[in-house]
């Protein structure tokens, strides 16, 4: 089987440290907003001019939507290795729907995860060595993961 897997960094924390919203309302302005005062020298940016500058990390449909816009059919099998993703299952509803074979780490191995869970760094290293181990790798963000896994392939 091939493996496709997609390194999927859409947590509350990123996205409020990216700047950027997405259409969530004054409720997600408010809790991304209170996540951002965390960081005092982070510079008030518009969330409108981050997303034309293609700063704004893509969302689950946005993904979904240029999987299949580079070939990827519905009946690909997609590991998606995340933190928390923000909204849930709400979020992730779109990718699910294009992508019905849809996994993650907890979904493969719930009760092996169990020690891993205290520790966040751990769960990210699993992850890695899924993706490094992978038959083709996409991300949605320039973070350091996928800066070092692109390196590495």
């Amino acid at each position: 089987m091939c493996r496709k897997i997609l390194n999927y960094r859409f947590e509350p924390d990123m996205l409020a440290f990216s700047g950027c919203y997405y259409g969530g309302g004054e409720k997600e302005r408010y809790e991304l907003g209170e996540i951002r005062k965390r960081w005092a020298t982070l510079p008030d940016l518009s969330p409108e001019g981050e997303r034309k500058r293609g700063k704004c990390p893509l969302t689950p449909h946005e993904v979904g939507l240029m999987l299949r816009a580079i070939g990827f059919a519905n009946d690909t099998y997609l590991y998606v290795a995340s933190g928390e993703i923000y909204g849930g299952e709400e979020t992730l509803r779109p990718l699910r729907e294009l992508f019905p074979n849809f996994y993650t780490k907890e979904m493969l191995a719930n009760e092996e995860l169990k020690p891993f869970l205290p520790f966040s760094s751990r769960l990210a290293a699993i992850d890695y060595i899924v993706c490094d181990e992978s038959d083709v790798f996409v991300t949605n963000n320039n973070g350091n993961m996928a800066k070092i896994l692109a390196g590495r392939r």
